[in-house]
């Protein structure tokens, strides 16, 4: 006979008490999950609220929509509701992503536009923000020029005296901080500290093109944080 240890002999007594605890736990655990129908168990699941609420977001196609918002993703949820991959004529357009930042004191506004087409130089920039804004959006078509800015703070200034809703420009503006503080919304592709020239005056109230969309005089304007929309001349309602 070979000896045995009492050290391992003690040993295995504890290896084979851990070994009945375990049988013992997993007999108690297969008991209690037979004992719960299928239904229980979705219950159990069901009544988290991560999964209610996503399981909410994938019943209502609608869901977070508010009226009251009147963002633009209120607007394109009534009026943009086509699928992207099916080709049809859109009540709406909607700009490139990323192609403008929000510089003013205020991010969602709307209304009809007056449009300037220009480049380098914004004469009819003042003009236009020297008028009665009456709640509409002057869009500048600066051709994208990133070489000076086609705004400033005084002209910023005379739109909010002015009573314009908003300013959007394809190029760039300067004194961005002083125009962050201004309640009017501003959107551009970026800042810039030298002015523009005065030579040449550009175009009022032309059709303009730019960040994948037209706008043309009159057509209502929507924007805030998460784009800009076009439509036409007949304002959206939610």
């Amino acid at each position: 006979a070979v000896p045995v240890h009492e050290g391992m002999f003690h040993s295995g007594l504890r290896r084979a008490a851990a070994l009945a605890r375990f049988a013992s736990s997993s007999r108690v655990l297969a008991s209690s999950l037979s004992s719960l129908s299928s239904s229980a168990v979705e219950a159990s699941f069901s009544a988290r609220p991560v999964l209610a609420f996503r399981r909410a977001m994938c019943a209502n196609p609608m869901h977070g929509y508010d009226a009251s918002r009147a963002g633009t993703c209120e607007y394109t949820d009534v009026h943009y509701p086509e699928p992207l991959d099916v080709t049809v004529q859109r009540k709406m357009q909607v700009a490139d992503a990323g192609y403008f930042r929000d510089f003013g004191g205020v991010t969602r506004f709307s209304g009809p536009a007056s449009t300037v087409k220009c480049y380098e130089n914004n004469p009819l920039v003042r003009e236009a923000l020297g008028e009665p804004g009456n709640g509409r959006v002057l869009v500048v078509d600066g051709g994208g020029s990133m070489r000076c800015a086609l705004l400033g703070d005084n002209l910023a200034g005379m739109a909010v005296s002015n009573g314009w809703a908003g300013i959007i420009i394809n190029g760039c503006l300067r004194d961005s901080e002083d125009i962050g503080k201004m309640r009017i919304g501003v959107k551009a592709i970026a800042p810039h500290p030298v002015k523009s020239s005065k030579r040449d005056p550009g175009m009022r109230e032309v059709p303009v093109a730019f960040a994948g969309v037209t706008v043309r005089p009159g057509d209502w304007i929507y924007a805030d944080m998460d784009g800009m929309l076009v439509g036409g001349p007949e304002k959206f309602e939610l």
